[in-house]
């Protein structure tokens, strides 16, 4: 894993297919610095803090979390901070935590559609056994938004909704104009086989349109920019 640089504060890893490691981001504060999601896992967690140690870049204080996915939460457990997500989110991994986390029981919800396949495999190649799987709950909750003031940047977790999952949440430096989306956009995997509403894209898209941002950091993309993203997900806002 390796460190990208969007400007001088501003820092995220890339997304890995295999194991559905998604983009982890992070940015540094005057007051304290922050991560966006905590990865899939303890491993996936550990690298990137190993990689703004390398950088000599100060450890979060805060992670916030953009939904309930496995691949954004089940490190979680790992951050001695504080972890910040939506009440909805929090209510879900809820639910998680109670669950039994052996592979037995984990193919028993691939029966009832609890999980997915594409999950259930991508868990089995990231984690040595499923009893290593740990499930944390939030300690800050919110409700549609919340600001952090890191002392020279304005950052805002907004709870938008979307095609993806009724939780997602985008974090949006104000100053910076870049909006670190996590999977918003993406189709609904866990309801509807991946496919996209365009009702719900379509209002995604207007809230993209009236948001001043330059730089959409997806969670499993490259960077673009907004009249990139708006471009690509315009195709799916027709019935």
């Amino acid at each position: 894993m390796e460190l990208k640089k969007i400007n001088e504060s501003i820092y995220y890893s890339e997304s890995v297919r295999e194991t559905d490691r998604p983009v982890l981001g992070y940015v540094l504060g005057r007051n304290f610095s922050i991560m966006i999601d905590c990865g899939n896992s303890k491993s996936h967690f550990d690298a990137f803090i190993k990689c703004l140690d390398e950088q000599d870049l100060p450890r979060p204080k805060y992670a916030l979390i953009t939904h309930w996915h496995w691949d954004h939460t089940f490190g979680m457990h790992a951050f001695d901070g504080e972890t910040i997500v939506s009440s909805a989110t929090n209510e879900i991994l809820q639910r998680l935590k109670g669950w039994e986390w052996d592979e037995e029981s984990v193919l028993r919800r691939l029966e009832t559609k609890e999980e997915i396949d594409f999950a259930y495999n991508c868990m089995k190649k990231e984690y040595d056994t499923f009893d290593d799987i740990m499930i944390s709950t939030g300690s800050i909750m919110f409700e549609d938004s919340l600001t952090l003031d890191l002392g020279d940047t304005t950052c805002q977790i907004l709870k938008v909704g979307g095609p993806h999952e009724e939780d997602s949440c985008v974090v949006y430096l104000k100053e910076t104009g870049i909006l670190f989306a996590g999977d918003a956009h993406s189709g609904n995997y866990y309801h509807g086989e991946g496919k996209i509403d365009p009702i719900k894209m379509r209002a995604y898209v207007e809230f993209l349109k009236d948001l001043s941002f330059t730089t959409y950091v997806p969670g499993h993309d490259a960077p673009m920019s907004k009249d990139q993203i708006i471009q690509v997900l315009s195709r799916f806002c027709n019935v």
